[in-house]
């Protein structure tokens, strides 16, 4: 198999690069914390994570992805892009207003949720950070949506340094855990002062020409994919929502440990998604359902044989990493986990970088209805086997929903741009 040349390579390793050091800088943040406090304070922070990440997508609305879709169109068809843009940070604006509101009219909530006092201090502290997080989202996806990947990657790997940094920071300080969150927000606003100046260099904010057609554009299709996003991203963080609600902070902090190591290998996927989509665009616009069969088969099946390989590799190395990083809290329950998790990513790692074909494509409702079906298998197969397994039955029940997801990927694919299994 000969690696696939030009640009997308150079995009590639870029994106590589930044994904290897953003995986090893997660899985420091959450040493840090596990080192410096404990497995219940990992759990609570990550507990702050995952609420944080379902009102952060109904902050940024789904634009994001409209920027995503729509700025290769324009840049394809030689039209100017910085409308599309701009409406797209005037709707997450507003759109992140208005969920910070409501999330600090009901700060005290997610504490009750989870019963845990950590939690109740830590969420109002995050808050703020809302705003930033969609700003820096419609910014990163218009780079990517242009092909500015070393701009992309460098960013993604940016927003992981700034929080490692900001957890040293407080650690070391030695803040109570129920501040530990704040860091949240902290990484968006740095981040967001060091990213707006640099797109201003392809952005022009003050451009009017075409921004109301723009901006209902932007909103129409923002309104379609916001419950399939909402979904994805909250589908991230259901093993973890739903062991709070059963289990201890304790016994989440050493699940988390497992499934931030195996978010960060499913990145590797992430990476490979960042560079396609731009590339599935092109192909539907050029040539339709038969040069997008092309462009998907034979990169589902370069997909699997670089990934599938690598990701079953890291499962023996994982007790060897912990045991070098000083991990000593249950580490066969962790490795347990990790293993479950790893080998789910594995056996579907060919299929993970397709995840927002129908959104890329203009199909957000047909994306809708995918993530919404992955999403449902997650959630029903986490309360079926956590009360059963604990955290090994919500590592299982993750793993299984990989595997519906492709289910479901295959069907509506078929039926809706005749792609072929």
């Amino acid at each position: 198999m000969r690696p696939p040349s030009g640009k997308f390579t150079t995009d590639l390793i870029w994106n590589a690069g930044a994904f290897a050091l953003s995986a090893v800088l997660g899985v420091l943040v959450n040493l840090l914390i596990i080192r410096y406090y404990d497995a219940a304070a990992l759990g609570a922070f990550n507990l702050v994570y995952a609420v944080y990440i379902l009102l952060s997508q109904l902050a940024v609305g789904g634009v994001h992805l409209a920027v995503q879709a729509f700025v290769p169109r324009e840049l394809a068809a030689g039209r100017s892009v910085h409308a599309q843009v701009s409406a797209s940070m005037l709707l997450a604006t507003v759109s992140s207003l208005v969920v910070m509101g409501i999330a600090w009219l009901g700060r005290d909530l997610p504490g009750r949720w989870f019963d845990s006092a950590t939690v109740s201090a830590a969420f109002p502290l995050v808050v703020p950070g809302l705003l930033f997080f969609s700003w820096n989202k419609v910014l990163l996806s218009f780079h990517n949506g242009a092909r500015r990947m070393r701009l992309f990657a460098l960013f993604q790997l940016l927003r992981f340094v700034l929080l490692f940094c900001a957890v040293l920071f407080l650690a070391m300080r030695g803040a109570s855990p129920g501040r530990l969150p704040i860091v949240l927000f902290w990484t968006e606003a740095l981040l967001a002062l060091l990213l707006i100046p640099v797109s201003l260099r392809y952005w022009m904010p003050w451009s009017r020409a075409g921004i109301r057609i723009a901006v209902l554009e932007n909103f129409r299709f923002g309104n379609r994919a916001l419950a399939g996003n909402l979904l994805l991203d909250v589908n991230t963080r259901v093993d973890v929502f739903l062991l709070g609600v059963f289990l201890n902070d304790a016994m989440v902090g050493l699940f988390s440990f497992a499934a931030t190591v195996a978010e960060g290998v499913l990145q590797l996927p992430v990476l490979f998604r960042n560079n396609i989509n731009p590339v599935l665009t092109a192909a539907w616009q050029r040539g339709g359902s038969s040069i997008l069969n092309k462009v998907v088969a034979r990169n589902r099946r370069k997909f699997f044989r670089i990934l599938a390989p690598v990701v079953l590799l890291t499962i023996p190395l994982f007790p060897v990493a912990m045991w070098v990083l000083g991990m000593t809290d249950e580490p066969m329950t962790v490795w347990a986990v990790y293993a479950i998790l790893a080998t789910g990513i594995a056996l579907t790692a060919g299929y993970q970088p397709f995840l927002m074909l129908f959104s890329q494509l203009g199909r957000p409702g047909i994306q809708t209805i995918f993530i919404a079906g992955y999403f449902t298998s997650n959630v029903v197969l986490n309360l079926a086997l956590i009360p059963l397994f604990g955290i090994h039955g919500a590592a299982l029940a993750t793993a299984l929903s990989f595997v519906a997801m492709v289910l479901l990927l295959r069907w509506l694919g078929a039926r809706t741009f005749q792609l072929l299994p």
